[in-house]
């Protein structure tokens, strides 16, 4: 029985140390490459006019019971070119550790200028913290223990972003945790059930080198109150806007290395390896992340670059060609 406690402990205790590292709250996903949505909900329809992904990744895969965290999330337009619903279902779970979110936001794009757009996103979401007792390998005959199998918590909140786009550049602001919990008052709490505001700031831009080849640096700052700040610096070089490869950094040593592909304009895979560089991350056996998804209209390209305007037909009368042995009008003679 020891043994099986130890082995709580010590997951307890990386869980405790990486959420104090990355200075977060839900688990860092890399999928914002490929899925932007993910990252900030005010980027609806950047890519097109609908899509939907599904996301899987497995964290610290030498240790039993680590990390796994499975999203769905997706947005499609509603109105013209300038609003769209979006949602995310995310289920996170590391032994008998469990969360459960849903999330559904709207966004809203305003055109300011002919190549420059502002997008407003605005959400709300549910999570629910919950504590499997009745999984833990111990004399549940304890005081403690005792008629005691679960332990959970629901919590609401909400979030709002904006998003200035000129040309191929994006500036971006968040909130995802807007409102503190009642628990995040209280010094003395410990049951990780608290949340504290969040913020994010991003930055990206697509670089054309050729008529083949593209560059997407991004940059991603995270603090999550009373944390330290996460900072995410990647690029990723993209060929004929169907296949790319990523290359990531996060200030809390950590290294990843993704590629992907986009088959027929629509559908979308994309797969990141993520390593420690130094500390427990170096000795957890690294992270794997696996996104597919599928786009409604997948016209306007990798780059967030609005799709061309489709020619609109005319109800004029076509033209009438005569053939060339047709005589010309100097040629009839006319009389006087």
């Amino acid at each position: 029985m020891r043994g099986r406690l130890s082995k709580y402990y010590l997951l307890l205790f990386l869980l405790v140390v990486f959420s104090q590292s990355n200075g977060q709250q839900f688990p860092l996903t890399s999928q914002y490459v490929v899925n932007p949505y993910s990252l900030n909900p005010a980027f609806a329809g950047f890519l097109s006019t609908g899509e939907f992904f599904l996301d899987y990744r497995r964290d610290w895969t030498r240790i039993d019971g680590s990390p796994l965290t499975v999203r769905a999330s997706g947005n499609a337009r509603i109105y013209a070119d300038k609003m769209w619903l979006g949602g995310e279902l995310m289920m996170d779970k590391a032994d008998i550790f469990q969360r459960f979110k849903g999330m559904l936001s709207y966004t809203y794009r305003l055109q300011m200028t002919e190549n420059q757009h502002l997008s407003f996103g605005l959400w709300g979401s549910i999570t629910q913290n919950l504590l499997r007792v009745d999984q833990v390998n111990a004399d549940m005959d304890d005081p403690l223990l005792k008629d005691l199998t679960r332990i959970f918590e629901t919590t609401y909140n909400a979030g709002f972003s904006l998003i200035y786009t000129r040309n191929r550049l994006n500036l971006g602001f968040a909130m995802p945790t807007l409102f503190r919990t009642e628990d995040a008052y209280v010094a003395s709490n410990d049951n990780g059930f608290a949340f504290e505001q969040e913020y994010i700031f991003h930055a990206s831009d697509i670089i054309r080198l050729d008529e083949e080849w593209q560059l997407q640096p991004f940059f991603v700052w995270r603090r999550t109150s009373h944390h330290p700040s996460s900072i995410d610096l990647s690029a990723t070089i993209i060929y004929l806007d169907r296949v790319w490869l990523s290359g990531l950094y996060r200030n809390s040593g950590l290294f990843a290395l993704g590629f992907g592909t986009e088959l027929s304009g629509r559908f979308v895979i994309n797969y990141i390896y993520e390593i420690g560089l130094n500390g427990i991350n170096s000795q957890s056996g690294g992270s794997h992340e696996i996104t597919v998804g599928y786009r409604i209209i997948g016209d306007r390209g990798f780059s967030f670059e609005k799709g061309k305007k489709k020619k609109i037909k005319t109800n004029k009368a076509p033209v009438r060609k005569y053939p060339s042995s047709a005589p010309n009008l100097d040629q009839y003679k006319f009389r006087k």
